[in-house]
């Protein structure tokens, strides 16, 4: 009986051995499973998949990052009786990065597979922004992140990961130049670094002592095209434009409006309005000029006579105030002016013949163009004769029509008939 017993024991033991195994996997594992996947997902997992084999599970997914990958894997540790297999954590990290922009900070953040990789990434997006600052403390690098499906490293900036960053940070090109001081400052974006160059090219030949200074200048292939981004029309510009002395300035953004600032004569306006029409297709011009009659005036003007310092200055001081007024729609000096040039005749033959003269007619602003040019240069140079016959040297002396300025402008004539005397 006793043997029967342990015979029926050692048949039943297997049997219930198999029956609480099947009872396990039927009833318990279904629900372990559904803990660890809830855990996975808890962690921040994307598409948990729990592959158990009795005791034993092999996991996969993706995970945000990774101290979300090692907070799922600590979970899962914990979850007994199952065992995670060496080897069987295929939980990946997906490489990601994205982009803030600060005033002129780019903040960087996000996960790559490597050190080298975040040196790349900033790299690329100086290299087409070199206007900003880049900051890459928020993006970290690990072994576990791997780079999405189809991605072959290195990043460059077509890159899945880097273009929409790229793509945003697009910005339109503008072109700021100003004369501040004793400097000519250049700011802005250009789309080419070769139109960069030709600009500070040209303002270098014209500025004299003045400091050209085009660190706040960039160029780069990422700023957007630019329709006043010409090569050698621009500069042409820019050469005339600054070649007279300050102040001025030029600005212009992608509207391609162009705004003039500055002292200027209706020629050189005129000049500059020309140049300007090839590079922005004929824009409407914002100019906000102080008109002068002539280079002569402007408050900058630095005078060309070799004589010394003293003597340029009596002679100044001799001519100040010394206008010639004719009678309306006459050339003919009235006997109380031809008094005044003579007694200035002394001043400038102890002058000699270094002087260097201009004797410039303001023309009538109110009255035909063409007509009261042509009058003033007869009065210009019946001023000349006047002085020549007193003595004076006609090597250096030059007879010319000022520009007209209009009444109550700060420069105008206090008498539009009438002969201006000024060292050259």
């Amino acid at each position: 009986m006793r043997l029967s017993l342990c015979f029926f024991m050692l048949i039943l033991l297997p049997v219930a051995t198999g029956v609480h195994a099947w009872l396990f996997c039927s009833e318990n594992l279904p629900v372990l499973t559904e803990e660890a996947v809830a855990r996975l997902k808890a962690a921040g997992v994307r598409d948990p998949v729990v592959d158990v084999r009795f005791f034993d599970i092999a996991v996969s997914g993706e995970a945000p990052d990774p101290p979300a990958r090692q907070q799922a894997l600590a979970a899962l540790r914990t979850l007994v009786p199952l065992r995670l297999k060496p080897g069987a954590e295929n939980i990946h990290v997906l490489a990601t990065l994205s982009a803030k922009l600060d005033q002129n900070t780019l903040r960087l953040s996000g996960w790559l597979p490597d050190e080298a990789e975040i040196n790349q990434a900033r790299l690329l997006i100086a290299d087409l922004r070199p206007d900003l600052v880049i900051n890459t403390d928020g993006l970290h690098s690990a072994p576990e992140v791997r780079w999405p499906e189809g991605f072959k490293p290195p990043l460059t900036a077509g890159s899945v990961l880097l273009r929409p960053i790229i793509g945003a940070l697009r910005v339109p090109a503008e072109l700021h130049i100003h004369t501040k001081d004793d400097a000519i400052v250049l700011s802005g974006l250009l789309p080419d670094s070769a139109l960069k160059e030709e600009l500070v090219d040209t303002l270098a030949e014209l500025a004299g002592a003045r400091v050209v200074d085009p660190a706040a200048l960039k160029a780069s292939p990422h700023v957007l095209p630019a329709a006043f981004a010409k090569p050698e029309l621009l500069a042409a510009f820019v050469n005339s434009f600054f070649s007279v002395p300050p102040p001025r300035a030029f600005d212009i953004q992608s509207d391609g409006i162009p705004h003039l600032e500055g002292i200027a004569t209706r020629q050189m306006e005129s000049t500059w309005l020309t140049l300007l029409r090839p590079v922005t297709g004929g824009a409407k011009v914002d100019a906000h000029f102080t008109l002068v009659p002539s280079l002569y005036h402007f408050p900058g003007y630095q005078v060309q006579s070799k004589l010394p310092p003293a003597m340029i200055d009596s002679v100044r001081e001799a001519l100040r105030g010394c206008v010639i007024v004719f009678d309306a729609g006459s050339a003919r000096i009235s006997p109380q002016e031809q008094t005044r040039l003579a007694i200035l005749s002394s001043t400038l033959l102890a002058a000699g013949p270094r002087l260097g003269l201009v004797i410039g007619a303001h023309p009538d602003p109110a009255g035909v163009e063409k007509v009261e040019k042509n009058l003033g240069q007869t009065r210009a140079e019946a001023v000349m004769s006047f002085l020549v016959e007193q003595g004076l040297p006609a090597a250096d002396v030059r007879a010319v029509v000022f520009d007209s300025v209009p009444a109550g402008s700060p420069a105008a004539p206090a008498s539009p008939r009438s002969v201006e005397l000024l060292i050259k």
